[in-house]
């Protein structure tokens, strides 16, 4: 394709800046920034794709080019008179590269000036979409380029090496948006004040932010569409765990970043790769290309579709730090137990010890904190009688109108679990565990012949025993002891810790420890061979 082709046609109004950068490299971020411009250039669109990692960019090779002559590099050097001549085409049609340059020193540290040309350039030229692959890491460069975005993309997998930097990447890019958004004086007298984890929780109620300062940082946020994807997807859970990183991002961050969904890599994407072919072009119905597909389908969408008007920045309640027990679980009044089971196991799983979600984000303390409050409201509500009693408390405080409450709290409870539930199937207080035990455990054992987690829930059951008083017996907390009886493993405790529980509950069920021992970590050992 002819250079000249490429300025035919003029769009209305400028280019739409889409920049996709990651917290560390290995994330993906090349080969999805160079496949999405591809796909995109497909539709129909006239597409520049920059490659702003500079001395670190291999936007070409995924493109299945060789090294061009010119280059951003050229820029710097001024080996060339305008930036467009600088911009050579590719292999696809509607698609242009400005590519890094991996061997010119001085492209290491482009001045700044020359890099706020570049990018005053890309919104004056007179392409459809430009992609900027803004590289990886914290630095200077990289949040430039990041900021220059009309749409910013980060790419992050939903594994703990990788969470943790891409939160951090999350707050070093707030930090420059601040300060971008301030004079370089007014942001450095109130870094210091600033919260730790985002820089916008808490930027309204300091004494030295004026109205004006406000202002211009909504304005800013505003102006940009933040997103996120996940690359390395391993299973369905992995997808579902980008909602939970959006609703964490918005809590902790105040950050309005929305989850665009996943990225696979397969087989043929790994070949395409090793063999330097432009994945999407070479291999267009592998499962990594429909993901891209999917992605550009999402960019394309009305903006108003995809990114509702945002109202002014406000922090809202912290986990824990909700006025009553449904507002902590987010429910309704009228929840069911089915209702209020769904929402606590929902609630929890982001603050498991086991689950990468908030390693960076918060202590192993505050985890477990939360984790209190949760438990402490799903037994108040799950119980019919507290749960009553409860309501009774909040119209009498006037956080609740009568005609809110349930109308009938057996009815609601008869829908619960047996978990932590108080009702006609409960013992009298003068019957002890033991005298149950004796009662109801030779006739269960002849039925259980395997100490998995269901075994484990029968014999529980058919003593009459609720989790609410294992957890009070043995202090071990409720959400392991659901977790073992469910099997979800990937929610239990190191294999120590789980040895551990699983003698105190045998003991107290009355049955030999080293049998469920041997039953149930047969059936965990196997999970734990699966997933290596």
């Amino acid at each position: 394709m002819a250079l000249e082709t490429l300025f035919e046609e003029t769009p209305q109004g400028p280019p739409r800046v889409i920049t996709l950068a990651s917290a560390k490299g290995g994330m993906g971020t090349t080969q999805l920034a160079a496949n999405l411009a591809i796909v995109l250039a497909k539709k129909g669109k006239n597409v520049l794709l920059v490659d702003g990692a500079l001395t670190e960019g291999s936007c070409h090779l995924a493109l299945g080019m060789m090294r061009p002559q010119r280059h951003i590099g050229s820029i710097a050097t001024k080996e060339v008179a305008e930036i467009a001549q600088a911009v050579v085409p590719t292999p696809v049609s509607n698609l242009s590269l400005l590519a890094g340059s991996p061997d010119v020193v001085e492209a290491a540290n482009i001045p700044y000036l020359t890099k706020q040309k570049v990018l005053a350039w890309l919104r004056q030229s007179s392409y459809d979409l430009v992609l900027v692959d803004a590289g990886s890491g914290t630095g200077a460069d990289t949040l430039d380029f990041v900021l220059a975005g009309d749409i910013v993309l980060i790419v992050a997998q939903a594994q703990p090496p990788a969470l943790e930097p891409f939160y951090r990447f999350v707050r070093a890019f707030l930090h420059r948006l601040l300060a971008n958004c301030l004079n370089k004086k007014r942001y450095q007298a109130l870094q210091g004040k600033l919260n730790w984890l985002s820089p916008l929780d808490g930027f309204k109620e300091l004494e030295e932010s004026t109205e004006s300062d406000i202002a211009t940082l909504e304005e800013s946020v505003r102006s940009r569409r933040l997103a996120f994807v996940l690359t390395g997807l391993q299973n369905d859970k992995d997808v579902r765990l980008g909602g939970q990183i959006e609703m964490l991002l918005r809590r902790y961050f105040l950050a309005p970043f929305k989850f665009l969904g996943g990225v696979e890599w397969d087989a043929q994407a790994q070949a395409g790769a090793l063999a330097m072919e432009p994945i999407s072009k070479a291999y267009p119905m592998c499962a990594f290309s429909m993901s891209v597909e999917k992605l550009a389908n999402i960019l394309l969408k009305e903006e108003a579709e995809l990114w509702p008007a945002q109202g002014p920045l406000e922090a809202s309640a912290k986990e824990g730090e909700s006025s009553n027990a449904y507002a902590l679980l987010e429910l309704p009044f009228s929840a069911t137990a089915k209702d209020i089971q769904n929402a606590y196991t929902r609630k929890l799983e982001p603050y498991l010890e086991t689950s990468p979600l908030t390693v960076g984000l918060l202590s192993k303390e505050q985890r477990e904190a939360i984790r209190d409050g949760f438990e402490q409201a799903y037994k108040t509500l799950i119980n019919s009688g507290l749960r009553q009693r409860y309501d009774e408390d909040l119209i009498a405080r006037g956080l609740m109108a009568p005609e809110e409450r349930i109308q009938e709290y057996r009815e609601a409870a008869s829908e619960s679990p047996a978990l932590f539930s108080a009702n006609a199937d409960s013992p009298s207080p003068a019957e002890d565990t033991q005298s149950r035990a004796a009662r109801s455990l030779e006739a269960i054992l002849q039925e259980v012949k395997y100490f998995d987690g269901a075994g484990l829930r029968k014999v529980r059951e058919a003593q009459k025993i609720s989790i609410e008083e294992i957890v009070s017996e043995t202090n071990i907390r409720s959400w392991y002891v659901e977790s073992i009886e469910a099997e979800r493993y990937d929610a239990l405790p190191a294999l120590i810790y789980l040895k551990g529980f699983l003698r105190q509950i045998a003991a107290y069920l009355h049955i030999e420890p080293a049998r469920v021992l041997n039953d149930y970590l047969e059936r965990y050992q196997h999970w734990v061979e699966r997933q290596q």
